[in-house]
């Protein structure tokens, strides 16, 4: 007798989101990506970073460290992949749980494999024991929970439960963002607890899983486009259902033409008025200058480069430093007196420009081995800039708060630092009172401005090293297993990331002093 997959975590996910997406990978439809095993808590290895508004926060070299310091004598189940690696994990958590031992403070299971008469498959990131019965916990290396973590807690739980196992609790071991590392692995006390126990009887679980095997078994099921289509890295199956859908005779909006460029409540007006994007749009009828540059640049189809940056650009005196800072925050922090998520700053690019028109490049990248980088970033930085000519960086209240930090951290470099601050000049702030291009798409984001000023300088991703940022790069390096020759490739991928930063500041600043220049060309 053949049968099915057995129904995990994933499936639930898939499942809950859309039915026909949970239909289409059970088959392995139609474009769909290869599928991998849910990187839960202790089998969780170290991803790319996700970059947010100040600094991308990744899981950090010290992943496997923090959780063995809460449970130093837990049992690891390696993750299993084929049926037969499922089954023996499955028996070797059961031996685990029917050993006569008496289990040690700070024992557990990490990666617990359980198969429920009801043929739903678990891996629980943490099993340990509790005064009345098991305690279930799901590792987050976040500060909150989700939706999805509480249906993959309850379908442990469900799972447990078919299999003749007491559970006292479940919930969500969570970073705690009051812990100080103080080094030396010392990891106890990072992780708090959050109980689910209130919120675990909304779920269903055993008429989702009726629910998913009816699914399963039974035709094509229909869907309607949503959010669900682009949530969580996008659906492998969009392209299928588009194909499904009725063409549209409208033509696709334009989004560097947007009614939204201009904010939500104007561009409701201007819409109910019959535009359909800036093109149409008078001039007149913007009453925010920003706004009318943008349009105007829009239905010029071309940049719009106010002449009077100029003059603000010409007095600045030299030599000017061209600065960026690259920075991180792990979630298990690396280096002894840091905090979770604490934004640490690893790397400096400065391109400095001479009255001559000279460019030269000065810049400064931590390493494995060097600890706490905080100290070295402060004193390489101050020795690069001196003590004369403007620093040129863009959206600059990132580097002004983390001069400011490491003013603090520092007492004796305190106000050299503060006198750095004091000669920043912020070419955003520039750049939203007098330039915009089409191609900017409403946005003055680095990359955005990037993008018309030096449209052949990449600077999204680093090549050659497969990392979707600095961020996750410079993580990548600090592992003390990495081979030497990977190393060096980060490493150097990460200072030709800085160079390529500092040179698109090096165009912007050219491109707005040369704009009293180019309007009289324009003119003539």
């Amino acid at each position: 007798m053949a049968f099915t997959p057995l129904l995990n975590h994933d499936d639930l996910q898939r499942w809950r989101a859309c039915s026909r997406r949970f239909w289409l990978h059970r088959r392995g439809g139609p474009a769909a990506a290869p599928s991998q095993p849910s990187a839960t808590g202790a089998a969780r290895t170290l991803r790319d970073a996700d970059e947010t508004a100040e600094a991308a926060v990744v899981h950090g070299p010290g992943l496997q460290a923090a959780l063995r310091a809460s449970f130093p004598h837990a049992d690891l189940i390696a993750a299993p992949g084929t049926p037969a690696e499922w089954a023996a994990a499955v028996q070797q958590t059961l031996d685990c749980l029917d050993s006569d031992r008496v289990a040690p403070e700070g024992w557990a299971i990490l990666g617990a494999c359980l198969t429920s008469d009801d043929r739903a498959q678990v891996r629980i990131d943490v099993l340990t024991c509790g005064e009345q019965g098991l305690r279930l916990f799901k590792v987050r290396y976040a500060t909150v929970g989700d939706e999805v973590d509480v249906d993959a807690v309850a379908l442990w739980v469900h799972a447990a439960a078919r299999c003749g196992l007491r559970v006292q609790s479940a919930g969500l071991l969570l970073v705690d963002t009051g812990f100080i590392y103080p080094g030396h692995g010392c990891y106890a006390g990072l992780f708090r607890e959050v109980d689910l126990a209130p919120v675990l009887g909304s779920r269903p679980v055993a008429a989702w899983l009726s629910a998913m095997r009816t699914c399963d078994r039974g035709p094509e099921p229909p869907a309607t486009p949503g959010a669900q289509c682009t949530q969580s890295g996008g659906c492998e199956f969009a392209s299928h259902c588009q194909a499904g859908e009725p063409a549209s005779s409208l033509p696709a909006p334009d989004p560097q033409a947007s009614l939204d460029i201009v904010g939500r409540e104007l561009a409701a007006e201007l819409r109910q008025e019959g535009h359909a994007d800036l093109r149409s749009v008078a001039l007149q009828r913007l009453g925010n200058l920003r706004h009318r540059r943008a349009a105007r640049a829009i239905q010029q189809g071309g940049p719009v480069l106010e002449p009077a940056v100029a003059a603000l650009m010409q007095a600045l005196p030299y030599p000017r430093h061209h600065l960026r800072f690259d920075t991180i925050g792990f979630a298990v922090p690396l280096w002894a007196g840091t905090r979770p998520y604490q934004v640490l700053p690893f790397q400096w690019t400065c391109g400095v420009q001479s009255a001559a028109g000279q460019w030269a490049r000065q810049g400064f990248l931590a390493d494995a081995d060097g600890g706490d980088p905080r100290r070295a970033f402060a004193l390489t930085l101050l020795q690069a800039l001196g003590s004369a000519g403007p620093v040129l960086a863009y959206n600059a209240g990132f580097e002004r708060s983390r001069l400011r930090e490491l003013a603090q951290q520092f007492d004796d470099l305190a106000s050299a630092l503060d006198a750095v601050q004091a000669r920043i000049v912020d070419l955003f702030q520039l750049a939203r009172a007098h330039y915009y291009h089409p191609v900017m798409a409403g946005s003055w984001s680095f990359k955005s401005i990037s993008r018309a000023v030096a449209p052949d300088v990449p600077v999204a991703r680093l090549e050659d090293v497969q990392a979707s940022s600095a961020q996750a790069a410079f993580a990548h390096s600090l592992q003390r297993s990495l081979d030497g020759a990977v190393r060096q490739q980060l490493r150097a991928a990460l200072q030709a990331h800085g160079q390529r930063e500092t040179e698109v500041l090096r165009r912007i600043a050219a491109l707005f002093e040369a704009a009293d220049a180019a309007a009289t060309a324009g003119r003539g």
